[in-house]
Order: C-alpha cells, then sequence, then structure tokens
C-alpha cells in the first residue's frame, strides 16, 4: 500500500497527539518493510527518516499557510501526485483536500468539545464543532483510543460501530521504574523542587482539573504536616484564571505548589519516577496517556472516576470523584501509610503497563489500514430490484 500520514502534529511541542503521532511513526517506520509511507505537513518537523521507504512532503517555505489551509491547496497536490491507497490523520482533514478514492482514516481522541465545551478555548472549540462531524462521517474508518471514547462516538455522530476500531494508546519503552531516591535527587537538584512529591502531568487547562487538587493540598495542609510539594509538569494552556485564583485565595506558596511548564521528554521518565504518587485528577479523558506512563514507572496512582480512566488503569489505581478534593487527601493519606497498599498498586501497574505498547498499537493500525483499503476498492454489490 501507499499510505498517506497527516504529519502536523510532528511540528508542534510534544504533548497529546504529538506524542501519539510520533510514537506510532516511529515503530512503523522500524517494523513495516511491505508498504510506502508518505508524511505531509504545511510545516517541517524534526523526526529522522532512516527507511528508505518513507517520504516527507513539505510544504514551501514561501506559502506560510495554515495547515488546513495547505491541505486545501499544496497538500492536495502532493497527496494527488502520490496515489495513494489510504490517508491517516490524527487530526481532522477538510473533506476537500482527500481525493475520493483514497480510504481515509481518522483517529477521534475525545470528544471533548461536544461533552465538555466549556473547558476549551473559544477558537478551538469553534474549529472542532465546524470540523468534527463532517470529518469523522465522511472517512472510510475510525480510530477510537478507547472504549469509552468509542460509546461517545457512536451516540454523537451516529457513526455504526462497525465502521470503529479501537486502539489504545502505547507507552515507550523509556517509561520503566528508576531508583526512586536517585531519581528524586536529580529532579530536585534541576528543577528545585521538594524530594518528596506528588506529580500531575498534562497541559494546564480546565479539563485537567487541578483546581480540586489545589483544594485537596489546603485540606492536605491542615491534615498531616509533612506532606508532599504538588509539582505539575505541562505547557500553560488556556483558562486558567480560575485555578489562579483558588491558589492565591487558599494562600498556598510555590512552596507547596510548583508549575515546571513543559519538561524535556527523556526527564519525564525520571519525573514520574522520582514521585510519592500520581495524582490525575481530569473531569474528562479519551484516553489518558500519562496514567500508563506513571504505571510504567512503578509509581501508585490516585485517579478520577470518570471516562476512560477506569479503563486504563482497571485495578491498578485508586479512583476517586474528580469532584471531591477530600477523597484525594484521604487516598493520599492512606497510601502514604499502607505500605501493603502502595506496593499492591505499584505491583499492579507494573503488570498492566506492558499491556499498552506502540508496537502493539502500531501493528493494529497497519491492520485497520490494510481492511479499510481492501473495503474502499472492493465492488459495491448492486441493490436487488
Amino acid at each position: 500500500m501507499r499510505i498517506g500520514i497527516d504529519a502536523r502534529p510532528l511540528s508542534v511541542p510534544a504533548a497529546g497527539v504529538p506524542r501519539v503521532v510520533t510514537g506510532l511513526v516511529r515503530e512503523l517506520e522500524k517494523t513495516d518493510q511491505a508498504n510506502s509511507y508518505y508524511l505531509y505537513s504545511h510545516r517541517e518537523f524534526d523526526l529522522p527518516l532512516v527507511n528508505p521507504r518513507w517520504h516527507k512532503r513539505i510544504g514551501s517555505r514561501a506559502s506560510r499557510l495554515p495547515g488546513i489551509v495547505w491541505f486545501l491547496t499544496e497538500g492536495r497536490w502532493a497527496i494527488l501526485e502520490d496515489n495513494l491507497d489510504v490517508f491517516w490523520s490524527a487530526m481532522y482533514v477538510p473533506r476537500l483536500a482527500l481525493p475520493s478514492s483514497v480510504a481515509t482514516i481518522l483517529t477521534v481522541h475525545d470528544l471533548e468539545w461536544r461533552l465538555y465545551p466549556q473547558t476549551m478555548s473559544r477558537k478551538t472549540y469553534y474549529a472542532h464543532r465546524l470540523l468534527v462531524l463532517p470529518s469523522v462521517r465522511h472517512a472510510d474508518g475510525i480510530v477510537a483510543v478507547s472504549q469509552a471514547t468509542a460509546r461517545d462516538l457512536e451516540r454523537i455522530s451516529n457513526v455504526p460501530r462497525s465502521k470503529i476500531e479501537v486502539i489504545h494508546h502505547g507507552v515507550d519503552p523509556a517509561y520503566k521504574p528508576q531508583e526512586s531516591g536517585r531519581a528524586a535527587e536529580y529532579v530536585s537538584a534541576k528543577y528545585g523542587v521538594s524530594k518528596d512529591y506528588a506529580l500531575a502531568v498534562g497541559t494546564v487547562q480546565p479539563r485537567k482539573n487541578l483546581t480540586t487538587l489545589v483544594e485537596a493540598w489546603r485540606l492536605l495542609r491542615d491534615r498531616e504536616r509533612d506532606h508532599p510539594q504538588l509539582v505539575v509538569a505541562g505547557a500553560r494552556g488556556w483558562k486558567n484564571t480560575s485555578l489562579d485564583e483558588t491558589i492565591s485565595r487558599l494562600g498556598l506558596s510555590g512552596n507547596e505548589i510548583r508549575f515546571l511548564g513543559i519538561v524535556p521528554e527523556e526527564d519525564l521518565p525520571v519525573l514520574y519516577s522520582g514521585s510519592s504518587v500520581f495524582v490525575f485528577p481530569s473531569v474528562y479523558e479519551g484516553f489518558g496517556l500519562p496514567l500508563v506512563e506513571a504505571m510504567a514507572c512503578g509509581i501508585p496512582v490516585i485517579a478520577s472516576n470518570t471516562s476512560s480512566v477506569p479503563e486504563v488503569v482497571g485495578d491498578a489505581a485508586l479512583l476517586v470523584s474528580p469532584t471531591e478534593p477530600e477523597a484525594f487527601v484521604e487516598a493520599i493519606l492512606r497510601l502514604r501509610s499502607d505500605h501493603d497498599l502502595r506496593k499492591s498498586l505499584i505491583d499492579k501497574g507494573l503488570r498492566r503497563a506492558p499491556g499498552f505498547g506502540w508496537g502493539k498499537a502500531a501493528s493494529q493500525l497497519l491492520d485497520f489500514f490494510g481492511r479499510v483499503a481492501a473495503g474502499k476498492k472492493a465492488p459495491s454489490v448492486p441493490r436487488a430490484k
């Protein structure tokens, strides 16, 4: 097959969708020696390609077009010239950008725009509202990143379940247990945080529900004098006025809560490994990749009991309501006092994490490419008169 990939996510900082596309592209390039691949992006990206079957199609520097506009102009011409069998996007591509002869596969990460629109920036919300459903309904195949997302998608879009393939995200082999004391020393020296810290990872934005954690930390300060510092790794996102006001109102200092911003990818495994607990209070997730990364690093997890989170962690985490700060406090105190519970969660997480691998995900995706492409080429059966 001649397979096209929407490579726009590879040109932006490694968070969320870019990390997913990077993991799948690296694994496909390493393992698939039969098919040819073409990566399309309006901007250059830093991902070396060793396999001669892989090719970049990058927008001209003179154009400087936004990604969607580029796909309707230069990108469409490149796709036509490459005579693709399949085109896969982990974002949303306008219908007119793709020839009708190409089997189109779309990955849907979540339905935040429909279920939690108030957590999005206005620009992002309207873009999703305009593009998502037409792209989904036009696609020949859809990848949902969890069973929870598949159910949401089927209900909201009326797309038949037979058109949806569930493929979980993977975790990079770099995420593995490290000596916790040494990891905490490294993190403390480099980032200036306490050697006793709890970790949250993700873009700082309303859906991640960090306000609940902030309120929990104020309660924790009253319950336990030597409580861990809360460390948050992730880009500063949008609509965080309420979070900032809560921190100020509760009188929490940088000694109690530290925001690190974007952390280099190579530091994330050691950041997980040095933490005493991973906390994940998100109100809604399509998958929740940091959950798997934390389990793979041997860190006990406390997470919200919503959306895809129970599906991802199974029995390897303490699940609590994302709207109850007291529940997070109680879970943290339980883990700090009950060593058997802590060890049990760590062991369960280490057994569960290997079930989420980029190799497995890439193999499933490649198989789906083949089935959707074959279905696209199959002659339609005329209806009986």
